[in-house]
C-alpha cells in the first residue's frame, strides 16, 4: 500500500506542480496573506510526497548500524518520511490541518489514505515503544514530542469520524508525551530562549494547547508555572539580532507566543511591551522584523526561511490575543507589511524539488498562515 500510495502522489505532483505559485495566497481584510484552495493543494502535495518517502532519511545516514538492513519505515511505521521523525510529525499536522479546512481539494482522498496508514493502533504501538525506550524516554524532547501533542490537539478539534478513530489510536503515544512534560518541566530550574530544537518556549506552547483541549489541568498549571519561571521577568529581547547561528525559528517571538497563552490579557500586554518594545513603536518595527537575506537557501541556510515563517505564525498568534488599540497609528500596517514580505522571501525556494527545503518548510508555511485559525 505504501508503494502504491507514493507512486500516486508522485504522479499527481508531476502533473500539478506547474501551477503558478502566485495563486497560493490571497489577502484577508487587513492585508495579511491566507491560503487559497490552490495554495492548500500546493502544500498538500509537498507534504504528501515528503511524508511518504523514507529515503533519504537520517536513520539510514546516521543512526543505522553496520549490517542493519531495516529502513526508516521499519523503525517508525507512522512517521518514517521527511528525513527525520519530527519533520514527519509536523507534516502530518499539516495534512490534518489542510484536510480539515479544505476538505474538497483534489488531494483530499490521498491525504485521508496517508493518515489512515499512519494512525493505526499497531503502528502507534511501535512508535511509542521507540519514543519511550530511546534517549531515556526523551527521544525528540521537547521539539518532536511537542509537535506530536499538536497533532493530537488538531485531531481533537476536528469533528470527523476518521479523526476520532485516529486520535483514539494515537492516545497511547500522546498520553506518554504529556506524562513526559509533566515530569520534566518541574525539575528544570531555568531555560534560555532558543530558536532551535531545544526551544522550551515551543515545547511549552504546544503542550499548553494540548492541555487546554484535553482539559488536563495539571499539565496546564505546570506549563503556566514554567513559562513565568523561565520568561516572566525577561525584558528587551534581542529580537533584531536574530537569527542566532542556525536557528530555524524566532527565539524571541516563540516566547511571546507562549506567554500570550499563559498570561491574562492585562498581564500579557504589560509583559510584551517590556519584552519586545520595538514591536509597538512604528518607526522601529521594520528593524525588529528585518529580513536578513541569504543567497543560499539549501542545507542549513534553509533554516532562515523557516525562521521567517515561524515569525509570521507567532505574529499571527499575537494578533489573535492583543487588544486592537495596541496596534494603532499605523503599527499594525507595519506588522502586516513585514509579515507578507517575510512570506514572499521564504517562498522563493520552496517547491523546487530541493529536499533540504521541502521536507519541512511545507508544514511551516501552512502553520504560518492558518496554524492559529
Amino acid at each position: 500500500m505504501k508503494t502504491l500510495l507514493f507512486l500516486t502522489i508522485v504522479l499527481i505532483s508531476s502533473t500539478l506542480f506547474s501551477q503558478e505559485k502566485a495563486s497560493i495566497v490571497t489577502n484577508i481584510e487587513d492585508g495579511r496573506y491566507t491560503l487559497t484552495d490552490a495554495g492548500a493543494s500546493y502544500f498538500a502535495r509537498l507534504s504528501l510526497e515528503c511524508a511518504s518517502r523514507n529515503q533519504p532519511h537520517y536513520f539510514n545516514e546516521v543512526l543505522r548500524k553496520k549490517g542493519d538492513k531495516r529502513n526508516a519505515d521499519d523503525v517508525w511505521p507512522s512517521f518514517y518520511g521527511c528525513f527525520d521523525w519530527h519533520s514527519s510529525v509536523h507534516n502530518h499536522w499539516c495534512l490534518i490541518k489542510i484536510l480539515k479546512k479544505y476538505p474538497n481539494i483534489p488531494e483530499a482522498k490521498e491525504i485521508r489514505l496517508r493518515l489512515e496508514e499512519s494512525f493505526t493502533a499497531e503502528n502507534i504501538k511501535i512508535e511509542l515503544k521507540y519514543v519511550s525506550s530511546n534517549d531515556n524516554g526523551l527521544f525528540e524532547f521537547p521539539y518532536g514530542q511537542s509537535w506530536l501533542l499538536k497533532v493530537a490537539d488538531e485531531l481533537y478539534k476536528w469533528d470527523d469520524p476518521d479523526a476520532k478513530r485516529w486520535l483514539e489510536n494515537l492516545r497511547p503515544l500522546s498520553n506518554y508525551i504529556a506524562f513526559v512534560h509533566l515530569k520534566v518541566w518541574p525539575i528544570v530550574k531555568e531555560a534560555a530562549i532558543s530558536g532551535s530544537h531545544d526551544s522550551p518556549a515551543l515545547g511549552l506552547s504546544f503542550a499548553y494547547d494540548y492541555a487546554v483541549s484535553f482539559k488536563d489541568e495539571k499539565l496546564k498549571k505546570i506549563v503556566e508555572n514554567a513559562s513565568v519561571k523561565y520568561f516572566g521577568k525577561l525584558k528587551n529581547s534581542p529580537i533584531s539580532k536574530e537569527p542566532f547561528d542556525y536557528d530555524f525559528m524566532s527565539a524571541s517571538l516563540l516566547v511571546t507566543d507562549l506567554m500570550r497563552k499563559t498570561l491574562s490579557e492585562k498581564k500579557y500586554v504589560k509583559w510584551v511591551k517590556e519584552f519586545c518594545p520595538d514591536l509597538f513603536i512604528k518607526e522601529n518595527v521594520r528593524k525588529a522584523l528585518i529580513i536578513k537575506r541569504t543567497a543560499k537557501h539549501d542545507g542549513y541556510e534553509s533554516h532562515w526561511d523557516g525562521y521567517h515563517l515561524n515569525r509570521i505564525w507567532c505574529l499571527n498568534g499575537m494578533l489573535k490575543t492583543l487588544p486592537p488599540d495596541m496596534l494603532k497609528d499605523g503599527i499594525k500596517e507595519e506588522w502586516v507589511k513585514s509579515m507578507n514580505d517575510m512570506w514572499d522571501y521564504a517562498q522563493l525556494n520552496i517547491g523546487k524539488k530541493n529536499y533540504d527545503i521541502d521536507h519541512w518548510l511545507s508544514s511551516f508555511s501552512v502553520f504560518a498562515l492558518i496554524g492559529y485559525e
